[in-house]
Formats: C-alpha cells, sequence, structure tokens
C-alpha cells in the first residue's frame, strides 16, 4: 500500500492526502535522418502529443544505455547504436505524483525496419499511435515532451553532449564502469 503525506498548498484549506512522491528514470532517443526526427504520436488523458523513443529503467537494465536500447527495439522495432549523453531533463508529474529524470542521448545508428508491432503485450500499447519521421523545422508546431525537443535535437547536429561519468557499482566493483560492457558505448 502507498504511503500517504499532507500536503497544504493553502493554509486556509483542509490538508489533502497525496500518494508518497515516486521516482523514475527515463531514457530517450535522439534519433535524426535527412533533417528528421524520429518520434513516437502519444495519446492519453491529456491528449496527442509527440516524444522521441525511450522509456523507464527497468531492473535488468543495468543502466540507462542499456534501458534505451531495450525501448527503442520495443517500441521502433530497430536496434540502436547509443552514443553520447547529449542532456538531462527533470521534471514532475503531477498527475502520479512522479519525479522523473530522463536521459537524453544521440543514437549514432539504427538497423531494422521500423514498426509499433513489438508494442502487444507492453502497458505502452495502449498509448503510443504510431512512430514518424518528423522534419525538425516542424516541430514547433506540434505539442512535443520536451517542449523544447528542437533545441535538443539542435545540439546533436551541432554535435554538443553533455558529461556522463558513467554507471557504477558501490561495493566490491565500484572502480568497473558497467557501461563500458557494451561495445556501442
Amino acid at each position: 500500500m502507498e504511503q500517504a503525506k499532507q500536503v497544504n498548498s493553502n493554509p486556509l484549506e483542509p490538508k489533502q492526502l497525496q500518494p508518497k512522491q515516486q521516482h523514475r528514470i527515463r531514457a530517450a532517443g535522439i534519433i535524426i535522418k535527412d533533417n528528421s526526427l524520429l518520434l513516437l504520436r502519444v495519446k492519453d488523458f491529456s491528449g496527442e502529443y509527440w516524444i522521441p523513443p525511450g522509456g523507464g529503467l527497468e531492473e535488468n537494465d543495468g543502466h540507462t544505455k542499456a534501458c534505451l536500447k531495450r525501448e527503442c527495439h520495443e517500441e521502433a522495432g530497430i536496434d540502436v547504436t547509443v552514443g553520447k549523453l547529449v542532456c538531462v531533463r527533470e521534471f514532475l508529474e503531477t498527475t502520479r505524483n512522479i519525479y522523473h529524470a530522463e536521459f537524453f542521448y544521440h543514437i549514432t545508428d539504427f538497423s531494422g525496419k521500423l514498426h509499433i508491432d513489438n508494442l502487444a503485450g507492453h502497458n505502452d500499447a495502449v498509448f503510443i499511435q504510431e512512430i514518424e519521421w518528423v522534419p525538425i523545422e516542424t516541430l514547433e508546431q506540434r505539442r512535443t515532451f520536451p517542449t523544447d525537443l528542437k533545441h535538443v535535437a539542435m545540439l546533436v547536429l551541432q554535435h554538443k553532449a553533455s558529461v556522463h561519468l558513467g554507471s557504477y557499482v558501490q561495493g566490491e566493483f565500484e572502480i568497473h564502469n558497467q557501461m563500458s560492457d557494451d561495445n556501442s558505448l
């Protein structure tokens, strides 16, 4: 059972119970081809919007780059080569009280035929409507997340990247970077 905490945004109103804040780590891929960005059209209670392929870190992923490889295969049917970290975005999803940290990576290469058929049986099958190459110059005319997705795409086109120190395990193997085990990293 989820623990609740009391929230009081206005001291004149009664305190409301909110679920304890959860946290989610997500990896997303910036894939550019012919000046277009590969995006998923998603539809949920808030309406329609476009996002890069990616998803939440799962127990067996080990690190965010492994998560992104799995998610690109599940959501887009492609195998990817994950390049450098482009940027990190954090946000609070107020409807579910989840604080997200998103890692956006440049996908330097991919293989396979684009499709969303792998979604059958996954929770995203209800939300993801299609996958499409969207011209970068039209991004501002669509509802995207992040809202400044064009800026993120421009960072990739300008070969800009952030520093990612790696993925380590505290304890016996704390000097071993788990990301160095993957030849594509």
